[in-house]
């Protein structure tokens, strides 16, 4: 791994185990045994290391949200790849935790969120309108799955704060369990015909 890449997985780790404000770049050369200077070789200021990571991200939810998009609820797919959603989220979670001061801050975390909200909704639309057609989904009653899809984003963002803080059950079943409380958002609006479907898929190995 080459020093670049390894001052990102150093700062993800300070940053997720401390906080983003209270680890400087100072303290991510020392923990990677390196100068100072080498680290503002390739990263001259520690903003520069929290938008390359916000980018890493990025990156990494696109490419989970694109697998969801091309392969939406077939069979034991759907599930599992909502779960490599959450997966990527707590992997960066010291941004979902300070996301507002992050976006106070820069501009291009701001702008990045605001157009990456829009894709999460049009995505859900998506996955609503098709659960709809194929009978899992009720049809649609006076915008209410409006107010679903909001629900549903705001569970997005708000998660991993509950997870951080007050989640004490098995660690390894953390992500299962919060994308677990996702879908209960959704099963509430589900048919005879869905609510079968989604338990032949948490029976089917993923």
């Amino acid at each position: 791994m080459k020093t670049k890449e390894k001052i990102l997985v150093q700062a993800l780790s300070l940053f997720n185990d401390k906080g983003v404000d209270q680890v400087s770049s100072l303290e991510i050369s020392q923990a990677l045994s390196i100068s100072y200077g080498n680290l503002t070789y390739h990263y001259s200021k520690k903003d520069d290391i929290v938008l390359a990571l916000y980018s890493q991200m990025q990156t990494e939810l696109n490419a989970a949200i694109n697998h969801l998009v091309q392969r939406i609820f077939e069979e034991t797919y759907y599930l599992k790849l909502v779960n490599e959603i959450f997966e990527v989220i707590w992997k960066y979670r010291f941004i979902n935790l300070n996301i507002n001061s992050l976006m106070n801050q820069y501009e291009a975390i701001y702008a990045s969120e605001k157009s990456y909200r829009s894709q999460r909704e049009n995505i859900l639309n998506k996955a609503k309108k098709h659960l709809i057609q194929e009978g899992y989904l009720k049809p649609e009653n006076n915008d209410n799955y409006k107010l679903i899809i909001q629900n549903l984003n705001m569970m997005l963002y708000a998660w991993i704060t509950d997870a951080e803080l007050f989640y004490e059950g098995n660690q390894s079943q953390k992500i299962a369990t919060y994308a677990s409380l996702f879908y209960n958002i959704a099963l509430m609006h589900v048919t005879d015909k869905g609510l079968k479907k989604y338990n032949d898929i948490l029976k089917a190995p993923m």
